[in-house]
């Protein structure tokens, strides 16, 4: 019994390498919307922190809630809508917790690094922080299911796409949710 059969891998390492070339496109489209947010740093001196570690947030959450639908689809544990269902109510809690207490974490981390260091009270940080967040969340969160579904109803293995492109994906709205709370808060 053959464990890979060429096809297989032929299939595999066409859609790795599509996710692939999608992820590094994404993260080329991310580095550009940063040079809007760039122009602002000024005003924020505490984004060059906060800025990687909410990307890394936000890019593992939503890669991992893709990772557990795909395991799910592919073990057939997901067959109806109901199915789904639950397992959105089960999930969007614990999302929806870890991006808000993370993010505020963060931003008070940052907070106290740029207070203590550079003797500046910047609350903003932490609002940036938290607000970014939610607004990555609310986006985030449908389209990791829905493009996951996308991806498994068009026979194409979930696990080998979502993790680069939800993480891409996650970096972008990342990215355009911290511009958005600059902008509404400053």
């Amino acid at each position: 019994m053959k464990l890979f059969s060429k096809k297989k891998l032929h299939e595999d390492a066409i859609e790795i390498s599509l996710s692939e070339f999608i992820s590094v496109t994404g993260g080329v489209i991310a580095g550009i919307f940063l040079l809007d947010l760039l122009q602002n740093i000024d005003l924020l001196f505490g984004l060059l922190i906060l800025y990687p570690g909410l990307l890394e947030m936000n890019g593992n959450i939503y890669s991992s809630l893709a990772a557990r639908l795909s395991n799910l689809l592919l073990l057939e544990k997901i067959k109806t809508k109901h199915d789904l269902k639950d397992f959105i109510l089960k999930n969007i809690f614990a999302v929806f917790f870890l991006s808000l207490v993370v993010s505020l974490i963060l931003g008070l981390i940052v907070y106290f690094f740029v207070y203590f260091v550079l003797h500046t009270n910047n609350l903003s940080l932490v609002y940036t922080a938290v607000l970014s967040s939610l607004f990555c969340t609310i986006i985030q969160f449908p389209l990791t299911i829905y493009t996951t579904m996308l991806v498994y109803k068009h026979k194409l293995d979930p696990e080998n796409i979502m993790g680069p492109d939800i993480t891409t994906i996650s970096d972008i709205i990342s990215v355009i949710s911290i511009i958005i709370a600059i902008k509404v808060l400053i």
